[in-house]
């Protein structure tokens, strides 16, 4: 059934954000935040190019799943995909709060309107906003709902990329 399947692929998930925040770790010893940062979210670009759905973007000539196209976004494909990506934005994380906590004016590191509060915020807030656009793309389009979601993921990637190599001597700490 797709819902064990799914469980499934969730447990996997959960089972390598420790590897994976071990090996970020590791390689933080060797590279800078700033350097590691643009290489784990260029590691998510490639993963969630697994998980376009090009066949929905060529062929419309039926609403069902696109099956026969190799284009489309099977299983393998899509376990594989969210494998990497998610794998990619875990260890971002790490990189990124560490840059964080290095660049905060010292202001913000003290009292309860502190850095940590602030990230928590920008957090919470993340997830609400992230939700109500899931909900948005589905009410748009629940049959190209995959591709609603991961082009413009891969363009905030892009761009996340883009602003840590144009800032990239600013976050030298």
């Amino acid at each position: 059934p797709a819902k064990m399947e799914m469980g499934t692929l969730h447990l996997a998930n959960g089972l390598i954000v420790i590897p994976i925040s071990i090996l970020a770790g590791w390689l933080s010893q060797f590279r800078e935040d700033r350097f590691l940062a643009i290489w784990f979210m260029s590691i998510t670009v490639f993963g969630m190019i697994f998980l376009v759905d090009f066949s929905d973007m060529v062929d419309h000539s039926n609403e069902a799943y696109n099956d026969d196209s190799w284009l489309a976004v099977g299983p393998w494909k899509y376990i594989t995909g969210s494998l990497i990506s998610f794998s990619g934005v875990e260890a971002c994380e790490s990189f990124v709060a560490s840059l964080m906590s290095k660049v905060v004016p010292s202001a913000l590191a003290v009292g309860t309107f502190n850095s940590g509060l602030l990230a928590t915020l920008v957090g919470t807030s993340g997830r609400a906003v992230g939700d109500l656009f899931i909900t948005t793309m589905a009410l748009i389009s629940i049959r190209n709902l995959l591709n609603l979601l991961i082009v413009p993921g891969i363009v905030l990637m892009l761009v996340s990329i883009f602003l840590v190599k144009r800032n990239y001597e600013m976050l030298a700490v």
